[in-house]
């Protein structure tokens, strides 16, 4: 029963809060907002230690569907990441949302919803559900809150992920009918799924299509590289806070359900296309990289690093290793709180100055040193510096990737030039913005106020926490990993 009623509080807090917040008066609707996310993490948070959780009720038995529901670390991390990073968002829209505020704040709390039904999703069925969900809510936050190319940014990330999903769609269709042409009977359960292919493994010719539909739509969401290029234009285009829980949290829906779904469904073929898959990994890598160090814009310049970072997740996951897959799950969390963070201090001097062109700004140290020490310390854990904590999942992702068979070591090799360009083209920002002269855009931005220092501090900590103690997070997730990989074949382990 307790397992049920924290499972179902998951999901239906951000759900009633979406309700709530479309009812409720618009004179304090951001401190009603505030307080209802404030309520999910707390809930989130209620469970730090706790075991695994399961909750499942039938939905549809004639055709084998049950709304089922599981909570892991995997899982647990992302939707305490997702709930931390909420809070803040709709502390930071409590003052800078104005406009229809109150459709904003339902919006908000229905993609967190829809978010933390995708995580806890065990069905394939209703995972794929979910993962469709999530593009309604962020479509309208692009579409009414963005900037002035909004509607074409938005309308790109639509259709870009939902022609990703339908392939995930057909692949998934394709298993369940499979295995009921083999057992008489219907089911869309992952573990029943993946317990019976793993006894007797579909046709070679026909996993690797339905493996190939799964990369596809998660490919598309990470974005890996080539399918990277509606994201530059959804991030610029974004709100802020629309910004931040999508580099937190939607990208690494991409990532979780490769480690989650693609590969323990499917690890022969995930063998099979393993190194042609960590090329494009390595190439959005370096490509990333570089395309980020010509950009004008910040926020794009944060864009493009982030397929570059998260190409690292990706080159960690296709090694197939259990220490690039840890460090794989650490980068996804890490990304997440260093871009989200990046993503709330640009959107502090645009408020005020409503500018992103980097060549305006200049001088920012003695305007507004405060802002300065937290865009430095965010910037360097984005870079990977030891101490904070974007080197350590980088590290073990490139320990991992040389340690695998099917990697070549010339490819690991490159993919470390992305951490060279990182530093190039990270450093080049501090130096524009924060040093030299002031310049016509910085001379009117006004230093960070208390509000502020409540908004970045926890990310902040965040960063020093996993970078000098990064156990809290590995021994989470370590029994995690090595029981996806026990479910492997020999040849994966």
């Amino acid at each position: 029963m307790a397992d049920s009623i924290f499972l179902l509080g998951l999901c239906l807090i951000p759900a009633l809060s979406s309700v709530i917040t479309a009812l409720a008066p618009v004179r304090g609707i951001g401190k009603i907002s505030t307080v209802l996310s404030g309520v999910l993490f707390v809930w989130a948070l209620s469970h730090w230690g706790g075991a695994d959780r399961y909750f499942s009720f039938p939905w549809f038995e004639a055709l084998g569907l049950r709304y089922s529901l599981h909570l892991d670390s995997y899982s647990y991390l992302l939707i305490l990441l997702s709930s931390l990073l909420g809070l803040l968002c709709s502390f930071y829209a409590s003052w800078a949302v104005k406009d229809k505020a109150k459709a904003y704040h339902s919006l908000f709390h229905a993609l967190q919803a829809s978010i933390i039904a995708c995580l806890l999703a065990e069905d394939l069925l209703f995972f794929y559900v979910f993962f469709e969900a999530m593009l309604i809510p962020m479509f309208f936050l692009i579409g009414i809150w963005g900037g002035k190319n909004r509607l074409y940014a938005t309308m790109k990330f639509f259709l870009y992920t939902f022609a990703g999903s339908l392939f995930m769609l057909i692949g998934l269709l394709s298993l369940y009918v499979i295995y009921y042409q083999q057992t008489g009977e219907w089911t869309a359960s992952f573990p029943v799924l993946r317990d019976y292919f793993s006894q007797f493994p579909i046709a070679f010719s026909t996993e690797k299509w339905i493996f190939l539909s799964f990369v596809l739509a998660f490919a598309i969401k990470v974005p890996l590289f080539p399918f990277h290029t509606w994201l530059p234009d959804a991030h610029t285009e974004a709100p802020t806070a629309g910004s931040v829980i999508l580099a937190g949290i939607l990208l690494k829906i991409g990532t979780y359900g490769l480690m989650r779904f693609a590969l323990p469904l499917f690890p022969e073929s995930a063998m099979a296309f393993a190194t042609p898959l960590c090329v494009l990994s390595v190439l959005g890598i370096v490509v990333g990289a570089i395309v980020a160090w010509r950009q004008v814009d910040m926020k794009r310049l944060i864009a493009y690093s982030s397929v570059s970072h998260l190409g690292f997740v990706t080159l960690g996951i296709f090694s197939m290793t259990e220490i690039g897959w840890n460090g794989a799950y650490l980068q996804m969390l890490s990304h997440g709180i260093t871009t989200g963070a990046l993503f709330f201090l640009v959107g502090f001097i645009y408020d005020q100055r409503h500018s992103r062109e980097i060549e305006a700004y200049g001088g920012l140290a003695h305007k507004a040193p405060i802002f300065v020490v937290f865009f430095v310390v965010s910037s360097l854990s984005s870079v990977g510096l030891p101490g904070l904590n974007g080197f350590v999942g980088e590290f073990l992702i490139l320990l991992g990737s040389f340690q695998s068979v099917l990697v070549d070591p010339f490819w690991v090799v490159v993919a470390t030039t992305g951490v060279i360009l990182s530093a190039i083209y990270t450093l080049h920002l501090i130096q524009k913005i924060c040093y030299g002269e002031v310049k016509r855009e910085a001379v009117g931005v006004v230093d960070f106020g208390r509000r502020e220092w409540l908004l970045y501090s926890p990310l902040v900590l965040l960063m020093f926490s996993i970078g000098l103690y990064p156990s809290w997070v590995m021994d989470s997730i370590y029994e995690t990993t090595s029981l996806i990989f026990s479910m492997m074949p020999e040849a994966v382990r």
